[in-house]
């Protein structure tokens, strides 16, 4: 009987439950869709790796502290190994060289194909390669000056066979003649993001490695030899200073690798996720509350009828186990279409993704059902509990309503959060680093909290202020629409709230942003001397011959170029910058607080305040090793102040580090000249040649820095916007049931004369001012917040404490127009009502 009751309920309520569903199904399809994108890409990837090495069946290399990159690929292997490998393994059948490395292509319009999430890999061609790479137009390559290329990068640049192409190394431009293009993979997997050069093997030799030597070589097995057989011949014949892994188990490192990558993108979207889930809790509890209150009746008349507590909670989280379910998958259903938009977004940055069909895999069904119908029966819960209390005498009763509860729980609870979250902030501006932020996010979740559960003590001051312009200016209209939102503070307080989250988390993220931009600012102003800065355009590199040519340019006093390295120090993993610590003087005002900035083999300059951290001081000696696996013992042979120019807190000279590191790539430069307007024109056509290599001024260099700032704030926010979304969707569903709650009193107010219209710019002036009482809570915390992470942050940098006034009060803004735009549906139906009916509703 229960079950149809509930079922009976879901039905008549279903336009009111249906906004509550909306709700849920928004915040189920965040999480789902993350979910998809990371198994999705993750699947594609693997079957991209599985392409790689599909004939694979030995690999030998040599020895790697760290993953091979552009940057720091592994030390190249002489002939010798090669013909070791081919005489002395007898389970051997083949054993092939191959040499890979940097190279870019240059497109018909003059720039390197790819965005900056693409590779650039270049290769040697064999006609030994089988059907996964064959030429498709035109001839292999079989001069010295040819090339082909992979189609997609060839329709991507235009380029056919015939073309006189441009190709950037580690060396310098080389033009070569494209003779033909290649399908990549059968599939075209590798394609979306890599750009494959290949040239014949002594070219790709030459260009790519060094005469003489290869990147990698490759052993197939004899029948009958079994990989890991093959895999121990090898090993024993090779000298010191080489691996061999088998084909499989590199797929399955390149696997784990990607999956962590993506594990952590998924970890980043679903706390913004979690936060849309929150906000909607907050709509969940106010819908139920409110239908409760509205049922009263109804409940106590199943109560004197012999329903007993529980069923009456039963069939009232009965319904909410009806909208979760609907709502969840709704939600997995939309979540499929979320995640086809996020790839969307990765393709619009620059990063091409390999494709293939949605997977849909179990642990997202499970996790999208369970954050559905968990957040909404939770949400439901406590208006379930307060109408299984309702007396059976209740419904005798004309006047009968929900006794309102005191708010002295709340505010004790309240007030214990926010004291809680001071202490947190107190001990995070205290201290320093990440733990220092650590501790601000844990105060502000507390504070959250407490601001949550004290906002309807602060509901009626506040609101009685901010429609105070409503009753001043629009009359017995405007102040009726004040003292409904003051009518009952749990509500507008439960409806304000979670459109104080999203804006408080968009407020908190704008300070802490501007914040940075203006530091940022600052210590360019302060401490960048550099009057030009060369950047790579992609993502590898550039070639140190593009210094070169920029040194020798007319009106050029000095040039230092810059890589970025890593090293092992005290057994953890730790980004270098390898460069001549004197030439930075003036580029980026490196000063030298002890020792001394010309470097040996072996010898480190550390930032002070990391100096601090470890407790090294100069002279110290540290176990590191590089990134070839050689083992060393690090001194520390000066200390430098603290500076936010650079880019790693430590620095080792060039000739320390290259020994133990094959590429030669160069990230960035800075360039001195002698009059700055004069010399871009000489610069630029020194770089003429090297499209991969960007060319700013002293304040276009500031400029970027500042926009990438700004790029990553508008990500999060646009991330955060759906949290918005579902708050303006709870101003609606609040609205459209006060309506229906205050029914007969609409009908008496349109019998003594109230207009249609009056009564929509009633309804109206209400939204408003529920909105502008969750953006006034949301962006005063949200302000306080950024603040405290600003003061938190101050040793990393972020220094300047910043407040975007504009940029609030344009939220501000927003926030009274989405109380415009959520009245419009629930005014209207209000408009709409039936006098006579409405008056004689019981």
């Amino acid at each position: 009987m229960m079950t149809k009751l509930t079922l009976r309920s879901l039905a008549a309520h279903r336009l009111r439950l249906g906004l509550t569903a909306l709700a849920v199904i928004l915040g189920v399809s965040f999480v789902s869709g993350t979910l998809i994108f990371k198994d999705t890409t993750t699947r594609s990837f693997d079957g991209v790796f599985t392409q790689v090495y599909k004939d694979v069946e030995v690999i030998v290399a040599a020895e790697q502290s760290f993953a091979a990159s552009e940057d720091d690929p592994a030390r190249p292997i002489p002939e010798s190994v090669l013909t070791t490998i081919r005489t002395k393994v007898p389970g051997a059948a083949t054993a092939e060289g191959a040499s890979e490395g940097y190279a870019a292509i240059v497109g018909r319009n003059g720039k390197v194909i790819g965005g900056a999430g693409m590779t650039q890999l270049g290769g040697d061609w064999s006609d030994d390669l089988g059907t996964e790479m064959r030429i498709v137009s035109g001839s292999p390559p079989r001069a010295p000056d040819d090339m082909v290329i992979d189609s997609v990068s060839a329709g991507k640049g235009g380029l056919k066979p015939g073309d006189q192409v441009k190709v950037l190394t580690q060396g310098p431009t080389r033009t070569m003649r494209l003779t033909g293009v290649f399908t990549l993979g059968s599939s075209g997997g590798l394609a979306k993001f890599l750009t494959y050069a290949l040239f014949t093997p002594e070219t790709a030799q030459r260009l790519l490695v060094k005469p003489g030597h290869y990147s990698e070589i490759y052993v197939h097995a004899r029948r009958g030899v079994s990989t890991e057989r093959l895999r121990d011949q090898t090993a024993a014949v090779l000298p010191a200073g080489y691996a061999v892994t088998t084909g499989q188990s590199e797929t399955e490192k390149a696997k784990a690798e990607i999956k962590q990558v993506f594990d952590i993108l998924a970890i980043f979207l679903l706390v913004f996720a979690a936060v849309s889930v929150f906000v909607g809790s907050f709509i969940i509890f106010n819908t139920f509350s409110m239908l409760v209150a509205q049922r009263t009746r109804e409940l106590a008349l199943l109560r004197a009828v012999g329903a007993s507590r529980r069923q009456v909670t039963r069939s009232v989280l009965g319904e909410a186990t009806g909208v979760g379910l609907v709502g969840s998958t709704l939600g997995l259903a939309a979540g499929v279409g979320l995640a086809l938009g996020l790839r969307a977004l990765f393709t619009l940055l620059g990063i091409e993704l390999p494709s293939t069909r949605p997977v849909l895999a179990a642990p997202t069904v499970l996790w999208s059902y369970a954050v559905g119908m968990v957040v909404t029966l939770v949400a439901a819960y406590f208006p379930a509990r307060r109408a299984a209390k309702i007396p059976p005498v209740a419904a005798m009763r004309d006047d009968l309503g929900l006794p309102e509860r005191s708010l002295r729980v709340r505010a004790a609870i309240g007030t214990v959060l926010m004291l809680l979250g001071a202490g947190a902030l107190a001990g995070g501006l205290a201290g320093s680093g990440e733990d220092g932020a650590s501790l601000v996010g844990l105060g502000a979740a507390l504070v959250f909290l407490g601001i949550a559960m004290l906002s309807p003590l602060l509901s009626r001051p506040v609101t009685g202020v901010l429609g105070w312009p409503f009753a001043r200016l629009a009359g017995t209209v405007g102040r009726m629409s004040r003292e409904n939102t003051r009518r009952n503070p749990r509500r507008t307080a439960a409806t304000a709230s979670a459109l104080m989250i999203g804006l408080a988390l968009v407020a908190m993220v704008s300070v802490v942003a501007q914040s940075m931009k203006v530091s940022v600012g600052n210590a360019f102003d302060r401490g960048f001397g550099a009057d030009y800065t060369m950047q790579a355009a992609g993502g590898g590199g550039f070639s140190p011959e593009a210094v070169t040519a920029v040194s020798q340019a007319p009106g050029v006093n000095a040039v230092t170029p810059v890589r970025f390295g890593t090293v092992k120090l005290a057994g953890e993993k730790s980004p270098v910058m390898v460069a001549d610590p004197l030439a930075l003087a003036r580029p980026i005002d490196l000063e030298i607080d002890g020792g001394t900035g010309g470097l040996g083999p072996d010898e480190l300059l550390v930032q002070r305040k990391e100096a601090r951290a470890w407790g090294w001081s100069v002279g110290s000696t540290v176990a590191g090793e590089y990134p070839d696996g050689v083992k060393a013992s690090f001194r520390v042979a000066g200390i430098y102040a603290d500076n936010q120019m650079a880019g790693s807190p430590y620095i080792m000279a060039p000739d320390g580090y290259r020994p133990h590191a094959a590429g030669e790539l160069v990230q960035l430069a800075y360039v001195d000249v002698q009059d700055g307007a004069r010399a871009r024109r000489s610069l630029e056509s020194a770089l003429a040649a090297y499209p991969n290599v960007t060319l700013l001024d002293r304040q276009e260099t500031k400029a970027k820095a500042r926009g990438e700032i700004d790029q990553l704030l508008t990500m999060i926010i646009a991330l955060l916007v759906l949290s918005i979304i579902i708050a303006a969707l709870g101003i609606v569903n609040t609205l459209a049931l006060s309506v229906i709650e205050r029914t007969r009193e609409i009908g008496l107010l349109r019998a003594v004369g109230m207009s249609r219209r009056q009564l929509r710019r009633m309804v109206r002036y209400e939204s408003v001012v529920i909105a502008v009482f969750g953006a006034t809570l949301g962006l005063t915390a949200g302000v306080l917040f950024g603040w405290a992470l600003q003061r938190a942050m101050a040793e990393e940098g972020v220094k300047v404490l910043s407040i975007p006034f504009g940029r609030l009060a344009l939220y501000a803004a927003a926030a009274a127009l989405i109380g415009v735009i959520a009245a419009i549906w629930p005014a209207r139906r209000a408009a709409r009502m039936d006098v006579l009916r409405a008056i004689t509703r019981d």
